[in-house]
């Protein structure tokens, strides 16, 4: 799903928790914003589901999915991984207003400070923001499959 008008110079596929409300909220805004970059979010879920990592993002064939519940990855096009900070300073490289971002976190020892702060929320993500019951993408969201629950 691209969130730009017109044709985008480059495509990131944005990997996130679908069950986390922090992630889904960040999801939600990122799609508002106006990006260079075409922009495609895939949750976690979907990528378990699906078995085919090629099919969803080009490039690359296996995912670590312990470090993917750890961060947030962006993949791009050459099948380079951003996780965490890198990851949202990646994407923020493209956006309009957002640029400036990128270079202030190259400034020396941004990018640990940056990377901690991500990590510090990242693990209390759950018990600050909660989780949703369900797995939630830009198709929806589906009840977990090993509940049996049915709708």
């Amino acid at each position: 799903m691209s969130n730009t008008g017109n044709r985008a110079s480059e495509k990131l596929y944005v990997i996130y928790d679908g069950y986390c409300n922090l992630c889904l909220a960040s999801v939600a805004k990122l799609k508002e914003l106006h990006s260079k970059a075409d922009l495609i979010f895939i949750s976690i879920q979907q990528l378990e589901t699906d078995h085919d990592t090629t099919r969803l993002i080009p490039r690359i064939d296996k995912l670590d999915f312990a470090a993917l519940y750890e961060k947030m990855h962006v993949a791009d096009e050459r099948g380079q991984l951003f996780a965490g900070a890198d990851g949202i300073v990646r994407i923020l490289r493209t956006v309009e207003g957002f640029r400036w971002l990128s270079a202030f976190y190259r400034m020396p020892g941004m990018n640990r400070i940056a990377d901690r702060i991500y990590r510090f929320v990242a693990k209390r993500r759950y018990e600050w923001f909660g989780s949703t019951e369900q797995s939630c993408s830009i198709d929806g969201c589906d009840l977990p499959q090993d509940r049996g629950e049915r709708n």
